[in-house]
């Protein structure tokens, strides 16, 4: 009768809360990227202008990955995805009290930018505790990159959805009422994760013991820290490699998350209400992108082992991206243009469930490691952000868009230099 039962599976529901709250997040740091042609129109902010306030969530983002990773490992991935969420929604609240305030443009910029660099502070260790904390604990080694391909495709379907669902609300409530309605998004899901998560399975009371033997028992040290520890992880080359591995992907990535938008309606002509919708495209294909890289990376690893298991969908998904980028940027076809340029998002998220899934053979402090990487991922945020209209103003569109192809080929040479354990 024993073998007849069946195993639970509370780590895949586990999991679609963390991809709930992942959605939310990306769609509290998406706004502005929308707003933004608002901001530029009804407050007269610049386009340069508006570069530093998109960057300076990655700054913040940036400086608190590997503290937030070290914070995960210490409280657990329950608390600290609490403080995450109630702390981004929070602050999403107070940035829309200020731009209703009334204050000058003189004004107005500096406190977004420090509401901007506050969200990211507190979006900072929502990945790490995600990817090292949820999915290193909830999964077994070997089946990661799946769960942390589809972690990225939520991300990808927050990134979609986040410009028609703010141009909607924007043209039916005013752009700055969009702060307040997308705030109740963060209560919801800070509810649901508290009452439902653990930080451990075995912890967990609807959990069997088929689910606890399929998962297996964790190899990483129970939140124990120290800064031995911390320097170990800090020093490890492969970790390092990945994370610029990981940057350089991150710059192509931030081309879109970033400017795409408003590339779209300013430069290739599309009306804001099309733009919307079209600047979802690229993100929808991202979403695709990231569960298939995650699905081939665990494939695989079974047929060609972890190492060439995890290349193979870096390889295949950052070498084509480069080229869909020129022909992206080339291209006097609007509609071809955002073909293309979907297509090279949609490969560049191929790498995502690889580039995490790797940290868990490379280190057994995941979740600090995965702030290491983390961080190298939005140094190519804090590049590219300011950065692309700085190129465009110089040089053209063609030019700026162009600059990930470098990036792209970057980050295979750097993925290529990952030593596996």
């Amino acid at each position: 009768m024993t073998n007849s039962i069946r195993a639970t599976n509370i780590r895949w529901r586990v999991l679609f809360i963390t991809l709930l709250l992942g959605y939310i997040a990306y769609v509290f740091r998406g706004n502005l990227s929308v707003i933004g042609k608002y901001l530029m129109d009804d407050i007269g902010i610049t386009q340069i202008e508006l570069g530093w306030l998109l960057s300076s969530f990655l700054w913040g983002y940036t400086l608190f990955q590997f503290p937030g990773g070290l914070l995960s490992e210490k409280i657990g991935p329950k608390s600290t995805l609490v403080f995450c969420t109630l702390g981004c929604t929070l602050i999403t609240i107070i940035s829309g009290l200020i731009v209703m305030g009334g204050f000058s443009v003189a004004l107005m910029i500096p406190l977004l930018f420090i509401c901007r660099f506050l969200l990211g502070a507190f979006q900072g260790p929502l990945f790490p505790a995600m990817a090292g904390g949820v999915i290193a604990r909830w999964f077994p080694s070997g089946s990661w990159a799946l769960p942390n391909g589809m972690t990225s495709t939520a991300l990808a379907l927050g990134s979609a959805s986040t410009p028609p669902i703010i141009v909607l609300l924007a043209e039916n409530f005013g752009w700055q009422s969009t702060f307040f309605m997308i705030s109740i998004l963060g209560l919801i899901g800070s509810i649901i994760w508290w009452k439902y998560s653990k930080n451990w399975p075995r912890e967990h009371p609807d959990i069997n013991q088929k689910e606890l033997d399929l998962i297996g028992e964790s190899e990483f040290n129970n939140n124990e820290m120290s800064w031995s520890m911390v320097k170990e992880v800090l020093a490890d080359k492969n970790v390092l490699f990945a994370a610029l591995g990981y940057m350089s992907m991150n710059y192509v990535f931030f081309i879109f998350y970033s400017w795409i938008f408003i590339y779209f309606v300013n430069i290739r002509g599309f009306s804001v209400l099309e733009g919307g919708f079209l600047a979802s495209l690229p993100f929808l294909m991202g979403a695709i992108g990231a569960t298939l890289g995650g699905y081939l990376c665990d494939r695989l690893q079974k047929s060609y082992g972890v190492i060439w298991g995890h290349r193979i969908p870096v390889i295949v998904g950052l070498v084509p991206s480069a080229g869909f980028l020129i022909f992206g940027s080339i291209t006097e076809n609007p509609y071809l243009a955002v073909l293309s340029l979907s297509l090279c998002y949609g490969f560049i998220e191929l790498t995502e469930g690889p580039f995490w899934s790797a940290i868990g053979f490379v280190s057994k402090k995941p979740q600090a490691a995965g702030g290491i990487l983390n961080t190298g991922g939005n140094l190519g945020g804090v590049l590219a952000t300011p950065l692309i209209p700085i190129l465009a103003n110089q040089f053209g569109w063609v030019i700026a868009l162009n600059s990930g192809v470098f990036f792209a080929l970057l980050g295979v040479f750097s993925f290529m230099q990952i030593k596996f354990k």
